[in-house]
């Protein structure tokens, strides 16, 4: 038997620590954002209930999670903090149908 182990995570995270309500994928959208741990899920609003449109995966602990939207813009950015004193701010593409990333910063030792 080895004396090194190895350990991971085999199941993605149930628990919902941080959530937001707003317009991301477009303007005229109504979304819930919901963050699980080191995920984000994001979800669209339809009559029939909710849609999921995307799962991401982060590297770090979600510690904050929040919509804003920045003057001039028709749509809502997302804002992300991790544990470790990382952040980025989110856009989504409505014409591309993605998700991509504005700005990334954060310490690094």
């Amino acid at each position: 038997m080895s004396t090194w182990n190895y350990v991971v995570t085999a199941h993605k995270p149930t628990n919902v620590t941080h959530s937001c309500v707003g317009n991301f994928t477009s303007p005229q959208d109504l979304n819930l954002i919901i963050a699980k741990c080191t995920r984000i899920e994001i979800h669209l609003l339809t009559p029939q209930g909710l849609q999921s449109i995307l799962d991401v995966p982060l590297y770090g602990r979600i510690a904050t999670l929040e919509l804003f939207r920045p003057h001039g813009e028709t749509q809502d950015f997302l804002f992300i903090a991790t544990e470790r004193y990382k952040f980025c701010v989110l856009q989504w593409d409505t014409e591309k149908s993605e998700l991509f990333t504005r700005v990334v910063v954060g310490l690094y030792r």
